[in-house]
């Protein structure tokens, strides 16, 4: 299940044309971060894989932001990003 998080600019991000994303419940409660580069891949299967790297810009619980359980968390809200403004495109081309 995903935290509730929001994306805004802060005047710390490291892009000024990328939205920093802070997490506001569960485990990562509080971390401050921008996605760096985002590529999409694909692995020895012929399967899709989505790499990102990460700018923290707070981490005021000096999280382990290399730990999988974190990767997987920051890599499953970079997905719901993805899908909602790919949602948002299409029912503006629908409209």
């Amino acid at each position: 299940m995903l935290p509730k998080y929001e994306l805004f600019d802060h005047d710390e991000g490291f892009h000024d044309k990328h939205w920093c994303l802070k997490i506001l419940d569960g485990e990562l409660e509080g971390l401050v971060y921008q996605y760096d580069t985002v590529t999409f891949n694909e692995d020895k299967d012929g399967q899709g894989v989505l790499d990102f790297n990460i700018l923290t810009v707070e981490n005021p619980s000096d999280y382990d932001l290399t730990a999988e359980t974190v990767t997987t968390l920051l890599g499953n809200i970079l997905v719901d990003i993805i899908e909602e403004q790919l949602a948002d495109i299409a029912k503006e081309k629908k409209d």
